[in-house]
């Protein structure tokens, strides 16, 4: 028979066995939800459990609060009080708790945070670099983001759907997604370099928007020799610009130099060789630098042109000295922007090349946005990023509300016109800043055209020199490589060495003290001791695994 103490034990074990089925059951309830890093939803508290919907708004059942780090533009000021936030959270239920840095600090800020373990839920524009998704994804302390994008990101699964260059541009060596990027599909923001005559100049030598190279010869010639601002004073500078870079950028095409766009500025890819080009090695190269180095020693070329910047040639063309320049839009003009037009088409080089190469891809920023292994509540935290990137957050992030911020004008978003035109005299990215974070930041979210008619991008004649350039852009554009870590220590000490030297013989040649047919043999052979091959099959490799 059965003794008493057998039906205790019995009893207890009875007992034992439910309670381990409740606690199983109660693990799968809706109410709570696991991790992808393996840490259950919860409340900011730690208490309690936090659903997250799997679309809608709110975003999560019960008010969470995330910690991210972001850098800080100096138009911004505090964000907590900014009616962006303030809406944001009000619609997802997610509030964020920001550690800002000013961004000329945020470097450092992020290197001594990634070093000290002291780690927020997330950086969100924090400064992240290809090779810190690299570093620290195959660490643990960014946890990979494939799934959560597939499951709580719609909007950004759906370009990546559309731009399989972004998969491509974003997948780490090891195969995982470790970032949310910066990312652009507006056909005028990413015809990055524009070339902009001053149609007055033009009229008055009596000469039509120049087609190729010679006849952008001969037009700044005539603009040097015309007297074309008619103030009897020799003081036109023909071309000019804020750097050399943007020069390169708008003549490169001309010679079929950079033909995959702006992000790898010394390789692109040779067609003919079908293989991988280091350009500033290649004959054509050297043509370009005798046609500047021409520009330069007849003054049509700015002699300043190696030491300007933005408020420079913004001074210049107020005082009707400059009689084109390259930028991305014509903000730089003032009140004379009206006078300046896009060219009418690339311009052909001597060999019947004609391609624009002043074209950035549509990933710009790799590491705009990553998750940390400290955060409890990944799924959320996607959901939350993922909403600016389309549909109504969007419309909050770069607009902020309708009839506050925003109004509808001919079917398009324009802001207010206390935005605009600010009657206390402050800019429009100032005017703007007061609510929005838009101006001047690495967010994880996507530039539109809808978004851009009261910016530089959406000025009638920026719009019109873009599209005049569209049908001439590369057939394909590459985002910046991501490199493994050896790679990457590898490359980062040859490029120092390489970049430097091409610089300063770039500088050499345009400038003339060192003659391009003398040292050209000199120039290339200096490169090859320093690793050349080293350098190209460290892109070599890193193109195969961004192909595949």
């Amino acid at each position: 028979m059965e003794t008493r103490k057998q039906k205790h034990i019995g009893v207890i074990a009875t007992l034992l066995a439910i309670l381990l089925l409740v606690a199983a059951c109660s693990s799968n309830e809706p109410g709570t939800s696991t991790g992808q890093n393996g840490k259950s939803e919860g409340n900011a508290s730690g208490e309690g459990t936090t659903s997250v919907q799997p679309e809608g708004l709110p975003i999560v059942s019960e008010p969470l609060t995330l910690t991210m780090v972001a850098g800080q533009s100096h138009l911004h000021g505090e964000w907590k009080d900014k009616l962006l936030w303030k809406e944001a959270e009000k619609r997802t239920g997610i509030h964020v708790e920001w550690n800002l840095v000013p961004n000329e600090n945020l470097q450092e800020k992020k290197n001594l945070l990634l070093a000290s373990g002291e780690l927020p839920d997330a950086f969100y524009g924090g400064g992240i670099t290809t090779q810190d998704l690299v570093t620290y994804g195959e660490q643990g302390v960014f946890i990979p983001l494939n799934d959560l994008i597939d499951r709580y990101a719609p909007n950004f699964k759906k370009l990546l759907e559309q731009y399989p260059e972004i998969r491509k541009g974003l997948t780490a060596p090891d195969g995982n997604i470790y970032s949310l990027p910066k990312m652009s599909i507006n056909p005028t923001h990413l015809t990055s370099t524009k070339l902009f005559l001053n149609q007055k100049w033009l009229d008055a030598v009596g000469l039509p928007a120049p087609k190729t190279t010679d006849e952008l010869y001969e037009v700044l010639k005539a603009f040097k020799e015309k007297d074309p601002n008619g103030n009897g004073i020799a003081d036109e500078i023909p071309l000019s610009g804020a750097d050399m870079t943007s020069v390169l950028r708008s003549l490169a095409g001309a010679w079929g130099l950079n033909n995959r766009g702006i992000s790898h500025a010394n390789v692109d890819f040779d067609e003919q060789e079908n293989k991988l080009r280091f350009v500033p090695a290649d004959p054509k190269y050297k043509e370009m630098m005798q046609f500047l180095s021409r520009l330069y020693k007849e003054g049509l070329l700015d002699n300043e042109i190696f030491t300007s910047n933005n408020s420079i040639i913004t001074a210049k063309i107020a005082q009707d000295t400059v009689g084109a320049f390259m930028n991305i839009n014509t903000v730089w003009a003032g009140d004379k922007r009206t006078i300046f037009r896009g060219i009418p088409e690339a311009l052909k080089g001597p060999e019947g090349d004609q391609l624009w190469a002043g074209v950035s891809p549509n990933l710009q920023v790799a590491g705009a946005f990553v998750i940390t292994n400290e955060n409890k509540h990944p799924e959320a935290t996607m959901r939350w990023a993922d909403y600016f990137i389309d549909g109504d957050g969007a419309v909050l992030y770069w607009m902020g509300m309708e009839g506050v911020t925003y109004e509808m004008r001919d079917g398009k978003y324009r802001f207010v016109e206390d935005i605009v035109n600010n009657p206390d005299g402050m800019t429009l990215d100032q005017a703007i800043s007061r609510e929005l974070v838009a101006p001047f930041t690495s967010h994880p979210i996507v530039r539109e055209e809808r978004f851009a008619w009261d910016t530089g991008e959406g000025l009638e004649e920026v719009m019109e020199a873009a599209a005049w350039l569209e049908p001439y852009k590369p057939k394909e554009v590459w985002p910046a490589f991501i490199f493994t870590a050896e790679e990457n220590e590898r490359i980062v000490a040859l490029s120092n060495d390489i970049g430097t030297y091409v610089g300063e013989m770039r500088a050499q040649f345009v400038t003339g003290k060192v003659s391009v047919e003398e040292a050209w043999d000199e120039y290339i052979s200096t490169i090859e001791r320093m690793g050349l091959n080293d350098y190209m099959a460290i892109y070599e490799a890193a193109y195969e695994r961004y192909k595949n």
